[in-house]
């Protein structure tokens, strides 16, 4: 006597099942149509760069950091009578034509920095003409003053054995960072000139602050 096989017959999909099918597929034809118009229309400024977190590509444009130099009895800065306020540290703001804008001893903060930059970004706002100078950098490369011109330019006379002048920094530095290469920055050390204070004086009181170049 033989067995009769079992035959199984699949069972056919409801309706409801076939739409939500067609539902997840649609769905995944919609996200990868997005994945792709994203890769496609990307800026290629935007593309992220796998060496952007080195720290040799870094952008240092808005790193904080600007020029010091030493006064020296050659060109003595703090002589001129267009820079010198008897006190330091003194902040000289030029405008764009190379002429004072403003120039005062004390602590200025970086919001009063900054209304003076934007006055000294209108040509003719300046009063006197600054004095031209040329200065080495602590990092060897020399300063000339109109070289500069056509880009505000901001001249802190200062020294390390004074206690106002290292309250200046840190409001240097915030003008630094949100203005970069828009505002030219040069910290003298005016006892250079009178040899009382050294390079190595200054690096070692104030180098987080220094650029290199």
């Amino acid at each position: 006597m033989s067995r009769k096989r079992s035959q199984h017959h699949p069972q056919k999909k409801t309706k409801k099942q076939q739409n939500q099918t067609m539902y997840l597929v649609i769905t995944a034809i919609v996200i990868i149509g997005a994945i792709a118009a994203l890769v496609l229309f990307q800026d290629p400024g935007e593309k992220t760069n796998p060496d952007d977190n080195n720290d040799s590509t870094q952008n240092t444009v808005n790193d904080g950091r600007w020029l010091f130099a030493m006064d020296t009895p050659a060109e003595y800065v703090g002589g001129y009578e267009a820079y010198s306020t008897g006190f330091i540290p003194t902040l000289v703001i030029i405008d764009v034509d190379g002429n004072i804008v403003h120039k005062s001893a004390g602590v200025h903060t970086k919001e009063e920095l900054i209304n003076y930059f934007e006055e000294a970004e209108q040509s003719g706002s300046g009063r006197e003409q600054a004095p031209d100078f040329t200065l080495d950098t602590l990092y060897g490369n020399q300063f000339t003053l109109s070289s500069y011109k056509g880009t505000p330019v901001i001249l802190d006379l200062m020294a390390v054995r004074c206690p106002p002048c290292e309250d200046q920094m840190p409001e240097l530095q915030k003008v630094k960072k949100e203005l970069g290469n828009d505002v030219v920055i040069l910290s003298i050390n005016v006892d250079g000139a009178a040899g009382s204070e050294s390079a190595q004086d200054v690096q070692n009181a104030f180098g987080q602050y220094i650029k290199e170049e």
